[in-house]
């Protein structure tokens, strides 16, 4: 039986390097996905709306460009952005991910491995627990995982990525309670293990900015220096 177009994935690969764009997009295509090449970065958002995809690779050499498309992407869309680049400055990679990066990825990669980043990322974006957990109430949170999104204070609806939910989901579950690094990588990640303390850190950061008041002060989401984390309610 062909799978119906509805569920292949879609990945957007915006680019404005010639000589690569087409590589990418082919080594994609490849894995028989869907695929919606832009090569005018200006049309990133538009695009984006168009055609709601699963994915976003982002193929630029321009760190401000870059950093302004990850940020603008990630304040509107939930799903992962992959960042392609030849530049290897560990300020650029802290300020991408801090944006809301989700995987750095320096070119050159070998098509089969840059193949096996883009299907553990889909996997992630289509098995996000959502429609299988029920919501939860803990203090002025409201945590509703069919939605992707919690309420805090009754305020509008703060809409959160699948390792966004997954993080507060489980924290939430255990208010008070100190969480270890490794625990809570391995229940954000699953069994695919692509998570570490690094990018835990940087999915508490991207999580704190969308949930705290203050999020170099945050009250809710709190490290325990040298384990881990914990949520407290007020």
């Amino acid at each position: 039986m062909v799978a119906s177009m509805a569920l292949i994935p879609k990945i957007l690969v915006v680019s404005d390097l010639q000589t690569t764009s087409p590589l990418w997009a082919f080594t994609v295509t490849r894995q028989r996905l869907n695929v919606i090449l832009e090569t005018d970065p200006a049309n990133t958002l538009e695009r984006w709306a168009q055609t709601l995809p699963d994915m976003v690779v982002l193929d630029l050499d321009s760190e401000s460009l870059a950093i302004e498309l990850i940020t603008k992407l990630r304040d509107q869309a939930v799903l992962p952005i992959l960042l392609l680049t030849s530049i290897r400055s560990e300020k650029f990679m802290l300020e991408a991910y801090q944006a809301g990066l989700d995987e750095f990825v320096l070119r050159p990669i070998h098509p089969t491995l840059f193949d096996v980043k883009i299907q553990a990322w889909l996997r992630h974006s289509w098995n996000a627990p959502g429609d299988m957990l029920d919501s939860l109430q803990v203090g002025s949170f409201h945590l509703v995982p069919s939605d992707r999104a919690v309420v805090l204070d009754n305020k509008d609806p703060i809409h959160l990525t699948n390792l966004e939910l997954r993080l507060l989901y489980y924290l939430m579950g255990r208010p008070g309670r100190t969480l270890t690094t490794k625990e809570l990588c391995q229940r954000v990640w699953s069994h695919y293990s692509l998570g570490d303390t690094a990018t835990l850190k940087n999915l508490v950061y991207r999580l704190r900015r969308k949930i705290e008041a203050d999020p170099a002060h945050p009250h809710y989401l709190r490290t325990v220096a040298g384990i881990g984390y914990r949520f407290v309610v007020k």
